[in-house]
């Protein structure tokens, strides 16, 4: 805290006495008691911050973890296909370890409608209305449905005198029944097209007028699903253009499917092309003589070892921050600098005193410490409810329900509960149990009343929950990052809170007692200045006499 001096130097008619140099070392006491408040607030200030920075690492740490708890992670299947022209496929976790047999007929389409040739009546085209551009005889209005699958049709209205074939391509756009319009300039020709594929999808104009189904299949030109059929009062139906489903057989079995990328037990299938050797006038024709492609589906212990590696890595980070974090030396004696010391000190030396100063903020913390202790309980206890497996290359079974078990391991004392991963280990274990880390590690622990029974909880599940308690119980102490410019409920914003008003009021107590003092110096100057004038006086009288 800085001191503002009321009062001057005095002395010249009186005392003699440098006023402001006896009043700043009378106000000494006060100022160190100012000081002080001074320090403890940005001692706590340094503290709240550095529990928020746990915060968000524990955060980051715990988000990670959620990856570790899904069988995707723990149980990574690795798929291929024998021929890629016919399928390529990917596996999740819930793919059986086997190989299928694919026969691919015939690929899933959608309706495609194009014009025949050149829509306009000049060449090059010379872009205007409807009426113009196409050389249409119809100048009134007509109404255009268009329907696709199920859905109801919907109406486009189109006037040829004033709307051009941009009009036209939008209004189908526009439309909602997912079906693509366009014009190609250079071309010359209309398209439309189904968004959505096999045999359900459509372009359908049943219910447009005459006119309508003229412009479609005349002055645009496409190529199908504009056969006119009356239907009473100036209503024609036409013959719907429908698209195709993907036929295949998937181990011996045919089915069929809307759209060519598709799942089934796990596997997804993305469909490239008809299986050579697939010919013959339909579709069971087709399956018959196509020759079989072979998807392999194994479990990918690869993936499944780098994935703990990775675990066990991000685990040792956060862990070594928290060790560092409690172990840290706090140097009691360096506390933060006032200014009027830092205006006495080289940079350098400030930079070393605060680096002692901000040593230990969160030495020997309790909650740093019991979440410490939770995490290395996490993985030293075992997962219960884990049955023995049968091991073939020893003829034994062994209970594969803890971390060691597999091949996780802590290092010696001094490494305060570091993990080591033996990948040898890891894969035996995976061997005879190619699900042990979905069992080990992603067991929910939920029982029949919805609670957790932690002794049977997968390692991740107690690592995830235990991260949350912390991080509770670390808002409620300091609050977080993000709130930190609102913050007034945690303990540390409530704790600065009153540290600011106590250094308010000692400053009111400070500029009193500052006051106070001059005050007092002041009537002693002035009560000097009136004896040294009575003196003066009466030696005056005296000499006179």
């Amino acid at each position: 805290m800085s001191v503002s001096s009321v009062g001057g130097t005095y002395g010249l008619s009186g005392s003699g006495m440098d006023i402001d140099a006896l009043v700043k070392k009378l106000m000494t006491g006060q100022q160190a008691k100012s000081d002080a408040l001074l320090q403890k607030k940005t001692v706590a200030q340094w503290q709240k911050t550095a529990y928020n920075t746990v915060y968000d690492d524990i955060s980051k740490f715990r988000d990670t973890l959620f990856n570790y708890k899904l069988q995707g992670t723990l149980s990574p299947n690795k798929v291929s296909s024998s021929n890629t022209s016919v399928a390529t496929v990917t596996a999740n976790a819930e793919a059986a370890a086997v190989n299928h047999s694919l026969v691919v007929a015939q690929l899933a389409s959608g309706v495609n409608l194009t014009s025949t040739a050149a829509i306009s009546s000049t060449i090059p085209p010379t872009m205007g209305t409807l009426a113009t551009q196409l050389g249409m005889s119809t100048t009134t209005p007509f109404i255009i449905n268009i329907k696709n699958g199920t859905a109801a049709s919907l109406p486009i209205t189109i006037d040829p005198l004033t709307e051009t074939i941009n009009d036209v391509v939008n209004k189908f756009n526009k439309a909602g029944v997912n079906v693509k319009a366009s014009y190609d300039g250079t071309l010359d020709r209309f398209f439309l097209t189904t968004t959505n594929t096999g045999k359900s999808s459509e372009i359908n104009f049943d219910g447009s007028d005459q006119n309508a189904l003229n412009f479609l299949g005349g002055e645009l030109k496409l190529s199908k699903g504009v056969t006119e059929t009356f239907a009473g009062s100036g209503i024609y139906s036409s013959t719907p253009a429908t698209g195709l489903n993907a036929e295949f057989k998937l181990d011996d079995v045919p089915l069929s499917q809307a759209n060519n990328i598709f799942t089934i037990s796990g596997v997804t299938y993305s469909l490239t092309g008809v299986s050579p050797g697939a010919t013959g006038a339909d579709i069971a024709a087709k399956l018959a003589s196509g020759t079989a492609i072979s998807v392999s589906v194994i479990k990918d212990t690869d993936a499944a070892v780098a994935n703990i590696q990775s675990l066990v890595d991000s685990y040792n980070k956060i862990l070594a921050e928290l060790n560092d974090k409690v172990n840290e030396t706090h140097y009691k004696d360096y506390l933060p600098l006032t200014a009027a010391q830092k205006s006495a000190m080289k940079e350098s030396d400030i930079t070393a005193w605060e680096a002692k100063a901000k040593s230990g903020l969160l030495h020997n913390d309790r909650t740093l410490a019991s979440l410490v202790n939770s995490m290395r309980n996490s993985f030293s206890s075992p997962v219960s409810g884990i049955n023995a497996t049968y091991d073939p290359s020893t003829g034994k079974s062994i209970a594969y329900n803890s971390a060691a078990s597999i091949g996780i391991t802590t290092g010696n004392y001094s490494e305060n509960g570091k993990l080591y991963l033996d990948t040898n280990k890891l894969r035996k274990a995976l061997s005879a149990d190619p699900d042990v880390l979905n069992k080990l590690f992603g067991a929910s622990g939920e029982k029949a009343d919805g609670t957790i029974d932690i002794n049977s909880q997968g390692i991740t599940g107690r690592l995830y929950d235990g991260m949350k308690n912390t991080m509770d119980q670390l808002n409620q102490i300091a609050g977080t990052t993000s709130n930190a410019q609102y913050d007034t409920q945690s303990n540390y914003a409530k704790k600065i809170e009153d540290y600011t008003a106590m250094i308010y009021n000692a400053a009111d107590r400070f500029d009193i007692m500052q006051a106070a003092y001059y005050k007092q110096f002041n009537a002693m100057e002035v009560a000097l200045q009136q004896l040294n004038s009575q003196s003066s006086w009466l030696s005056s009288v005296g000499t006179t006499s």
